[in-house]
């Protein structure tokens, strides 16, 4: 049995039991403990063969990693706030780490790419979140069309102008061009939510198979000028690589039909923010995002400023009510592990390069 022990002077905080078993340390904070394991018991269902120990540093911090380096866990229960794990210590004949169950998305700010491809699983929660990031997409693209950013200034004048609809020059998605910069979970989740809008639909996303495209009734484009050049509405959902770091340029945005709308529920880093700012401050596009350069976006940030955008606080996905199933998937994956049975949502080699 592993060596679990921890030091008298650690608090020791262990989650509702799931069955005496195998231990599976959980490596993450008391705020994250709250969302995901205070129902651990009703979460686990019909889980067996393992227990969960969540040892708390007294501040609410969760372990770091030499701490879970000391504990040396086989499986490891992994979430945001996880701190990066050491490669050098991976690579060891010491460590016994072989399975990482992530409660969450990627899983590059904790495990290096050497774990993976020397055979380390790695699980995270898939296609949970997808839907409801395109939900969010859908729903900033909308209040763009409709031109939300503006609303206060209409509701601020006494005796409501019966030109407002005019005024606020409010377009329809019915119909549109649609492009999709990005073509994984969460874009295929936005094209079936885009169905009954009967739009047409492009995408560009480099390295993904012409059948997935096919298959979903989607136009694949061969560059991001040419995506951008023919859509009336372009939706950001590519995983922010080294590669695609700031793809998307001056000259991109540049070429996009005047008052078309922009929305970026992926990372901001995708794009260049000094020119998608310019853009948006000359009124030339309309400009709807879920992410920012600095998080939380500070007083002062130029975004909050800018008439006419629209913007949300990085509330794409997972909703709230989803964390739960967060858990559940996680707890089945546990179960299928010390099972010895095939893991749902496996982190491969492929999904972690393409993840941000």
């Amino acid at each position: 049995m592993e060596d679990f022990s921890v030091r008298a002077d650690t608090p020791m905080k262990v989650a509702p039991p799931v069955e005496t078993g195998r231990p599976v340390l959980a490596a993450i904070n008391a705020q994250e403990s709250k969302w995901f394991l205070e129902d651990a018991d009703a979460a686990a269902g019909k889980c067996s063969g393992f227990s969960l120990v969540n040892p708390g540093d007294g501040g609410g911090q969760g372990l770091t990693s030499s701490e879970i380096m000391r504990l040396n866990p086989e499986v490891l229960l992994t979430c945001w706030s996880t701190p990066s794990l050491p490669e050098a210590w991976l690579e060891s004949g010491e460590c016994r780490l072989r399975y990482i169950c992530h409660l969450t998305g990627s899983v590059r700010h904790i495990v290096p790419r050497g774990f993976v491809e020397r055979g380390g699983l790695v699980t995270n929660w898939g296609s949970i979140p997808s839907a409801t990031v395109a939900e969010q997409a859908l729903l900033l693209a909308m209040a763009a069309l409709r031109n939300l950013g503006y609303w206060q200034e209409i509701f601020n004048r006494p005796g409501a102008d019966s030109r407002r609809i005019e005024r606020l020059h409010t377009r329809t998605l019915f119909g549109s061009r649609v492009g999709i910069h990005g073509f994984g979970q969460v874009a295929r989740a936005l094209v079936e939510l885009l169905a009954p809008f009967k739009v047409a639909i492009s995408a560009y996303s480099p390295g993904v198979p012409p059948a997935l495209f096919n298959a979903a009734g989607v136009r694949q484009v061969s560059n991001l000028g040419q995506l951008f050049a023919e859509s009336d509405v372009v939706f950001e959902c590519e995983g922010l690589t080294p590669r695609t770091r700031e793809s998307v340029q001056a000259a991109d945005l540049a070429v996009l039909p005047d008052d078309a709308v922009l929305v970026n529920v992926a990372r901001a880093g995708l794009i260049n923010d000094a020119a998608l700012l310019r853009e948006a401050a000359s009124g030339r596009i309309r400009v709807a995002l879920d992410v920012f350069d600095s998080e939380p976006l500070r007083a002062d940030s130029p975004w909050l400023r800018t008439p006419g955008v629209v913007l949300s606080p990085h509330i794409a996905g997972p909703t709230y009510d989803q964390y739960p199933e967060c858990t559940r998937a996680a707890f089945d994956n546990l179960r299928r592990y010390f099972e010895k049975q095939p893991l749902e949502s496996v982190v491969s080699l492929e999904i972690y390069d393409r993840s941000t």
